[in-house]
């Protein structure tokens, strides 16, 4: 189904992926705000990924229509994997319980890509559940506290750690 309102938000986000973008390949990225900052980071560090690169080249051009690529028969978004990244380097930033976890997973010898990518999925996983709950007319503050559980558990529990990074990709096979 077509939401008019959803394309006038891709719209803004294909403008700000190219303006990103364009402050990159100018390297002007420092005149940039601090949340476009962690995005344009995020873009440098997968920048060599052909499906990023084509959404980030393109996204002037696609106008609000997104860019997506089939991998293992489902449906994947650059743009999206960019966002997740961006996001939690922002955690990393501002949230020490993220920040422990994370430095828990790299140093037990997870990469720190490998990291992020742990904490993109769980905090996908937990926008997804939020959503489905409000969708429900439900409170949304569950799957928060399960979420907070979890990071705690990653920043705590090196058996935990250990499963919860092999289930999640280390790479970037989708895009590749």
């Amino acid at each position: 189904m077509h939401d008019p309102k959803l394309s006038v938000l891709r719209e803004f986000v294909s403008a700000h992926e190219s303006l990103v973008y364009a402050a990159v390949k100018a390297g002007a990225v420092d005149d940039l705000p601090n949340e476009s900052q962690l995005y344009a980071k995020v873009v440098r560090e997968h920048l060599h990924l052909k499906h990023v690169h084509n959404a980030l080249e393109f996204a002037d051009l696609r106008e609000g229509t997104p860019y997506e690529t089939t991998f293992n028969g489902e449906a994947v978004s650059p743009s999206a994997h960019l966002a997740l990244h961006a996001a939690v380097k922002g955690q990393l930033e501002a949230d020490p319980l993220v920040r422990a976890a994370f430095d828990n997973m790299v140093a037990t010898g997870t990469s720190a890509h490998h990291a992020e990518h742990v904490l993109c999925a769980l905090l996908a996983e937990t926008q997804f559940e939020e959503l489905h709950a409000l969708d429900a007319g439900e409170d949304s503050g569950k799957q928060r506290a399960i979420y907070v559980h979890k990071l705690q558990n990653l920043a705590r529990d090196s058996a935990f750690r250990k499963k919860l990074t092999q289930n999640f990709p280390a790479d970037h096979p989708a895009f590749e």
